[in-house]
Order: C-alpha cells, then structure tokens, then sequence
C-alpha cells in the first residue's frame, strides 16, 4: 500500500481514513488510527481526532479513554490532549446518565458502565492529574471551567475548582477574575429579577474590592472595570443602569487615585462620561489624563476631540481649542503626532477658522512625519480655495525644500490636469521635478510621464525614447526591468489604438 511506503504523510493516512468512513468500514477506521498513531505518535491532534471518532462514531467510550490515555504516555506535556481527555469523561458520563434518565432505569441493558464513570468521578481525576502536570499555569487552570460549565451534573466539581484556584494561584490578577465573574451571567443578568440580579452583582464587585486590595496592580484595577462596563451593556430597570453607572464611575475614580488607571481605561472613562451627559466631568478627566500621561498622543488627541464637540463658534473656545494644540506639541514625540495635527485641520475646515493657513505653514517646517501629510493637504486646500495661480506658487515654494512626497507631486499634476485646458508645459515641469527626486525608485511616474507624451493633445510621442534612456539610466536594479516590460506593453497598447 501507498501509506506504508509514504508514512510519513499525514495527509495521505487521512485520506485514507476519510475513504474508508464513506464506505462505513468501521474496523477498517480504527485499525487505520492505529497504524497511523504508531507512526505519528507526538501529534497530539492526531491522537484526539482518533478518540473523537470512536467515542462518537464507534460509539466506545473505552477505545477512546485507551487512546487518549496512550496519546499522554506519548505527550505528558500536551495541554490540548488533557484538556480532551477530560471533555471526553464528562460527555461519556453526560451521556451515560440522559441515556438512563430516558429508559428511567438506573442499569444499561448491555452496558456495564462503573459507578466512577456515571458519578462523573473520573473527570476530577483526570483534572488532578493534569495540574499535576502544569502546576504553575493558570491560565491552563481556568481553561477546565468553560468545558465543565457544559454540564449540569458538575456544580460540585466546578466548586472545587474555584477552591483549588484560590488556593493555588491567588497572587494571579485572572484567579480573582475568574473569582468575581462566577456570580455574573449575562443570560443570568438579564433574565433575572432585579433585586436578585443586585444581589449577584454585588457579590460579583464584592471579590474585586477584595482582589484590589490584595492585588494593587493596573491589571487588577482593569479587570475590575471591564466587568463594571459589561454590567453597563445589560438591559435593565432605569434604577439598575443608574446604580451601575454610579458604581462604574466610582470605580473609575479609585483607580485613578491609586494610579492604577490605564490609558485604554481612561478613554473608557471618558466614554461613559460622555454618554451620560456629564461634560464638564469629561473635560475635567482629560485635562487630568493628558497632565498623567502627557507623553500620550491618544489622549491628547481624545482631548481635543472632547474640546472640538464642545465648540461653539466663540473665540474663547477657538482658543481653547488651539491652546490644548500647542500644549500636546510640547508633550508628545513630534514624529508621532500627526493623528494631533491631522484633527485640527480638520476642525479648522469644518470651523472655517482663520488660522488653517497659519496651521499649514507651521506644519510645513516640522519633521518629515508631519511635513510631508501638511504639504500635500495644504496645497490641495489652496487649489481648492484659491485660484489655480496661488496654488502654482505655493507649490514652487513648497517643492524648493525637503521633505516631499510622489503623493506631493502627483497632487500637484492632479491639480494641472483638473484645469479646463491643462498646459502641457507646466505638467512636464512637475513630472521633471518629480524625476529629479523620486526617478530612481518609481516606475510609475516615468510612465505616467511617457502616457503624457503620448495622449496629450500637445504631447510628442518622438520624446518617449528620450525618456525611455533616462529611465532605464536611473531606475536602480530589478526596477528596469520592471520599468522595460511595462513599457513595451504600454507602447503596443498605443500602437494598436
């Protein structure tokens, strides 16, 4: 057989194992795992893929414990197989005990199934033995409680593992999590009466007041605050949602005393905040964020954007406005502040406020970051605003000096070519000033030079071999040969017009 020469194809022993389930030949499946797991025994998904298949389709329960049981000899270490081992007891006692429910019968005729496995002893078992082997990982801890939250019979169980959680890693931010968030449902939340859903919640803050004062950490504090944000999404009574906001923004206020607020959180305050109305609050908030974290383009920029909603068209708030502004360019790395100067244009366009043009030439003289980004939106806006001859100026004045851009250029040519007769002499002195820049690295501007000479009503198709030379002259390595194939098709496709 093909396999056997080939063993070590995955692909072609699953093939073959896939042939033989469409012929519903199940000895011939189970012999194949065999095989193939004799071969591939440190792949811990071939050893599950094997146990699913006879629990569910073979229906044998003690083929796939015998599987999974040999797949750890094989690999003790492998997180998914322990995890898979203990799914498989559970959905074996689960089935076992719904089986017995239906028949009303406490024996299964033809079945002898142990008292462990139907008093689903064997999953706790399983579980200890897998701490066992990863006893400081609690994030390996916490994965049992979603597979054992899948079933009604381990309440008991699922006890034990909060108990050994607390016990074992209580100096973990995630072991309080988990800690609090048993008492809180979103179904449950939801679906409950109010009184009781309080009751819950309290319970549920009850633990993260305690895991806060054990725990003083920024990780603690968030977790906290994004189980109080959750509870904010549930529907509910107007007096619920009042109590849950009022106890958000108290949370909020701790952490931000105990500078242990992160700057996602502070956004996260601002936001709640601002849903409910309170703006002098949000103002206030920012303000102190941005004197925290003054090194924070993010919060700087949700300062300004709080400041921009507040505006009213008053030369106090214009000021205000420009005043945060200059504030957050004495704070923050000048290189990454253009999400900072990219909003106050924007709002100087949508204010029509008198300092833009101010604003364009300040941005103009800073680093490359932000230069670049000004340049090309300061000449769109005066082509836009002004007639085409102050536009032409300023780009003569703006392309004298470092930094540009292609995109600098080509806006400039966009702007000429938008003109009801664009001048072939002023196009060709743009595309030569963005040669002379960028001609050795862009093979589209020297063919979108040549596409002029040919298409344009005053265009010289005899300058495309002129250019052609200079091209192949300049543009560095693979790039000429690039530039040479899309030439000669460029060339045919005019040709054959």
């Amino acid at each position: 057989m093909v396999i056997y020469r080939f063993q070590d194809d995955v692909k072609l022993w699953l093939s073959h194992i896939e042939f033989s389930k469409k012929r519903n030949e199940k000895a011939s499946v189970s012999k194949m795992f065999t095989r193939m797991l004799q071969v591939h025994n440190r792949n811990p998904g071939l050893w599950v893929m094997a146990a699913k298949w006879e629990l569910e389709d073979n229906m044998s329960a003690e083929n796939a414990r015998n599987l999974l049981q040999r797949g750890l000899r094989f690999n003790p270490k492998s997180k998914q197989l322990w995890l898979e081992y203990y799914r498989m007891e559970l959905l074996n006692t689960d089935k076992i005990r719904k089986r017995r429910q239906i028949l009303g019968t406490t024996v299964d005729e033809g079945e002898e199934a142990p008292d462990a496995v139907v008093e689903g002893k064997i999953a706790p078992m399983v579980y200890r033995k897998a701490l066992d082997e990863f006893p400081d990982d609690v994030n390996f801890h916490l994965s049992f409680l979603p597979i054992c939250k899948l079933f009604e019979f381990t309440k008991d169980h699922m006890e034990q593992i909060y108990i050994d959680l607390k016990q074992s890693h209580d100096d973990k931010e995630v072991t309080w999590d988990a800690l609090a968030r048993r008492h809180l449902s979103q179904e449950q939340s939801e679906s409950m009466e109010e009184e009781a859903a309080n009751a819950a919640e309290n319970k549920c803050f009850g633990v993260f007041v305690e895991a806060v004062q054990r725990l003083q950490t920024e990780k603690m504090w968030t977790l906290y605050l994004q189980a109080c944000l959750e509870c904010l999404k549930l529907r509910s009574s107007e007096r619920m949602v009042f109590l849950r906001i009022r106890r958000c923004l108290d949370t909020f206020d701790q952490a931000w005393t105990a500078s242990k607020l992160s700057e996602n959180m502070v956004e996260e305050w601002v936001e709640v905040l601002t849903n409910t109305g309170q703006i002098a609050e949000t103002r206030q908030v920012c303000k102190k964020a941005t004197s925290r974290y003054s090194e924070s383009v993010r919060l700087w920029n949700l300062r300004l954007i709080i400041a921009v909603r507040c505006y009213t068209g008053s030369s106090n708030d214009d000021d205000d406005v420009f005043k945060i502004f200059q504030d957050s360019l004495h704070s923050v790395n000048v290189k990454s502040s253009l999400p900072l100067w990219q909003l106050t244009v924007e709002w100087c366009l949508t204010s029509k406020s008198a300092r833009l043009q101010e604003l364009f030439e300040l941005g103009c003289n800073q680093c490359r970051q932000i230069a670049v980004p000004m340049k090309e939106h300061y000449l769109e806006w005066t082509a836009m605003n002004e007639r085409i001859e102050k536009a032409r100026d300023l780009y003569k004045r703006l392309s004298a000096s470092q930094p540009l851009s292609v995109e600098f250029f080509k806006k400039c040519i966009n702007i000429e070519n938008s003109q009801p007769h664009p001048k072939i002499k002023r196009l060709r002195l743009v595309y030569e000033d963005a040669v002379r820049e960028y001609g050795t690295m862009d093979t589209g501007l020297w063919l979108d030079y040549i596409t002029l000479e040919l298409h344009h009503p005053k265009g010289k198709p005899g300058n495309t071999g002129k250019l052609h030379w200079r091209a192949v002259k300049m543009l560095k390595g693979k790039l000429t040969e690039q530039f040479i194939t899309e030439y000669t098709l460029l060339i045919t496709q005019y040709k054959c017009e």
